[in-house]
């Protein structure tokens, strides 16, 4: 009868300690449609997945601090929508049922198969809880691998196909778009394949649907059927209210929306050393007719002082290539063809910091 106790007593306080370890994260509090990101277990029955009886998945393993960095990723790819990114399972509770989706992070994968994740398209709006899935270990447990694959997975969830690519001849080459550039200034649709490119964006292309169905992933995200469309504005429009940059390694992206034509959005950033800060212009829908970026960009020091103005055909050909001390910066976007705008216009920049060590590095290679 003491073991027992015992037994029971130990039980709940390792149940515990599993629980505790989940850091209770919110992107925005204020939106009601809710994506709830479920690393602690689940058991799953009644939905489209229960063929084969009740599935109990196993918590993952991962650590605090992987875990705000997979919440942090995936917040910034949905940082554009009224849409609140959650750890905490009340809040899940809390929001509207049809509106609200689980995406389950577990290693508990034989019952499904070798593929990284799944989900149903459109079944946010279903309202009988049908989870998603992003199979951790099948991901090497790697929070930038697992990040790409549940923004992806949401995507499918929020009505998104994947965005494919085509030959001339309208033959499919490749199911899952996988970009352009290197890992340190390159981009891939979040609907394609994001694993290996610094840079994930919402994509306007053809889908798996066929090469004459164009797929915009963000009107769809924000369209009708999902009802919570775009924040009213994304990001402070100076350099006073600026939102930090997150930084993995040396790899840094960003990216947000014009929403309006006094919009602008504002970034900071702080170097601890000198070095070279390289950004490319990810092409997509804010561009003009001849494909230059309806943007400009300025670059400021600490104290608010502009070091730096880049125009569209800078960005688009140049890109950002400057080389900084130590301190503080900014970056403030503004948008530029005012004659064409008329709704929301994604932008996104991918790249990198190289220290003086690495570039001679690099001169050496």
């Amino acid at each position: 009868m003491v073991m027992k106790i015992i037994t029971t007593i130990v039980v709940c306080f390792c149940s515990f300690l599993l629980h505790a370890q989940i850091p209770l994260l919110n992107s925005y509090p204020a939106a009601s449609a809710t994506i709830y990101l479920d690393f602690d277990g689940q058991s799953v029955e009644g939905t489209i997945w229960n063929q084969r009886g009740i599935i109990n998945a196993d918590s993952t393993e991962l650590s605090s601090n992987d875990i705000r960095e997979i919440f942090n990723r995936i917040a910034n790819d949905y940082h554009p929508f009224n849409l609140n990114i959650t750890t905490d399972p009340s809040v899940f509770e809390k929001a509207p049922v049809m509106q609200r989706m689980r995406i389950i992070f577990t290693p508990t994968s034989r019952w499904y198969g070798n593929a990284a994740g799944a989900a149903c398209v459109g079944s946010f709006t279903w309202g009988d809880d049908t989870p998603g899935w992003v199979f951790t270990s099948l991901l090497g447990d790697n929070p930038k691998f697992i990040a790409a694959c549940a923004s992806h997975q949401i995507g499918h969830t929020l009505g998104l196909q994947h965005q494919s690519v085509y030959d001339s001849h309208c033959g499919k080459i490749a199911d899952y778009n996988g970009g352009a550039g290197t890992i340190d200034n390159g981009w891939a649709p979040i609907m394609g394949i994001g694993y290996y490119k610094n840079c994930n964006v919402w994509q306007t292309g053809p889908s798996a649907a066929g090469c004459d169905s164009l797929q915009r992933d963000a009107d769809i995200i924000a369209g009708n059927k999902n009802n919570f469309g775009f924040r009213i504005d994304d990001y402070g429009n100076d350099y006073t209210k600026s939102e930090p940059v997150e930084m993995y390694d040396r790899h840094l992206s960003v990216r947000g929306v014009i929403n309006s034509l006094s919009d602008k959005d504002a970034f900071s950033f702080t170097i601890e050393q000198r070095v070279e800060l390289q950004l490319n212009f990810v092409p997509g829908d804010l561009t003009g007719p001849d494909g230059e970026p309806n943007i400009e960009v300025s670059l400021l020091s600490g104290d608010g002082k502009i070091i730096g103005n880049y125009k569209p055909a800078t960005l688009k050909y140049m890109g950002i290539d400057k080389m900084l001390e130590p301190g503080q910066y900014y970056l403030v976007v503004t948008e530029k063809d005012q004659e064409h705008f008329d709704k929301p216009l994604f932008y996104a920049f991918s790249g990198s910091i190289k220290t003086e060590d690495q570039l001679k590095q690099f001169a050496r290679d």
